[in-house]
């Protein structure tokens, strides 16, 4: 299975002003997606939520600094990456292979 994947950073909650600092970010809620590369019509997505503490023994990057790659490890350090292939390669292949089907009852309930 050849899968790409992709991170979206939806949003990042942050204390308005915590230790004299301001925009201290506390949640981030993001997407990763993958996506079939022979089929790119088989896609699936894990939308979550990572929490992270401010630690004022590592150093502090302002807001306007961030970037993607760095709130990136900070999720990883919440949620493994395993657990993320994982899920989004099991839905892709779940598309391709369905194991069910959602079906209406048999019969009618028109009243004649």
């Amino acid at each position: 299975m050849a899968n790409t994947y992709t991170w979206d950073i939806n949003q990042l909650d942050a204390k308005i002003n915590q230790d004299e600092l301001q925009n201290v970010v506390y949640m981030i809620h993001f997407s990763y997606s993958a996506y079939d590369q022979e089929n790119p019509e088989y896609n699936a997505s894990y939308i979550g939520t990572a929490g992270v503490e401010y630690d004022p023994e590592n150093p502090f990057t302002p807001y306007d600094d961030l970037t993607k790659d760095e709130v990136i490890s900070w999720i990883l350090e919440t949620v493994s990456i395993d657990f993320l292939n994982e899920y989004v390669d099991s839905k892709i292949e779940l598309l391709k292979t369905p194991v069910d089907e959602y079906l209406s009852p048999p019969w009618s309930d028109t009243i004649n």
